[in-house]
């Protein structure tokens, strides 16, 4: 095959040089391994023969296409070779799931391989170092007033209408009993067997002291009377 190839050249070069004899051809040596590139050699030969004989007629010939050259795959670097530490995570989420992905990672930028599977965690909440301020205005104010009466015999003071001077669960003494001063509460019932409510807010039920039922002994179902706690009630010392 070579030789065939070649015999047309030799007849052209002989040919060029019965022609002229002061136009000369290169000489060029060409591989003979690969016919791929034995035969791009003689067309570049041809090719130089033409330009330093311009009246020279070259031949070329159909040059083969070498198959292309297949890449080395890159080999995957085995785990074996380079063992990664173990490493310790806390056993709280999602702190531990940002661990594993750290170790992962970490351990791939080391020994590379197989790029590493990472979890999706959850985000971090981070705790605000910003203090909250308290509302002050939802806290309850001193709003109640119980008007006083009762007291010496000579000084007695009545309560309005609708009211019953009463002694004040909150102070001891005896009250009016003996001529002490009271307060003046709504002679309403609340409390007893029905569970009556205190119509006004905040106010609590407190045993009415008229009757006979005690509730410190098995007085379950006594009745009371609304009061004003000592908190709630404007001018109290102990108040806020």
């Amino acid at each position: 095959m070579k030789a065939f190839l070649l015999l047309p050249l030799l007849g052209a070069f002989t040919l060029a040089q019965t022609t002229t004899s002061i136009c000369r051809c290169p000489l060029v040596k060409c591989p003979s391994s690969n016919a791929a590139a034995l035969c791009q050699c003689l067309n570049s030969r041809e090719t130089m023969c033409l330009k330093a004989c311009p009246t020279y007629k070259p031949t070329y010939l159909p040059c083969p296409i070498n198959p292309p050259t297949p890449s080395p795959t890159p080999s995957v670097q085995a785990a074996a070779t380079c063992p990664c530490e173990p490493g310790f995570c806390i056993q709280m989420w999602p702190q531990s799931c940002y661990c594993a992905n750290a170790q992962k990672q970490q351990c791939f930028d080391r020994c590379g391989g197989v790029k590493p599977d990472l979890q999706d965690c959850p985000p971090l909440e981070t705790p605000s170092l910003v203090a909250k301020a308290i509302d002050v205005s939802s806290a309850p104010k001193p709003t109640g007033i119980h008007k006083p009466c009762g007291g010496g015999r000579g000084n007695y003071r009545e309560c309005g209408r609708g009211e019953v001077c009463i002694k004040d669960p909150y102070k001891d003494g005896c009250g009016p009993a003996c001529d002490q001063l009271g307060i003046c509460v709504k002679d309403k019932l609340c409390g007893g067997f029905a569970g009556f409510p205190c119509e006004v807010k905040d106010q609590v039920c407190e045993d009415d002291p008229r009757d006979d039922c005690d509730p410190l002994h098995n007085g379950f179902d006594c009745g009371g009377l609304c009061v004003w706690p000592l908190s709630l009630r404007k001018g109290y010392e102990g108040g806020h």
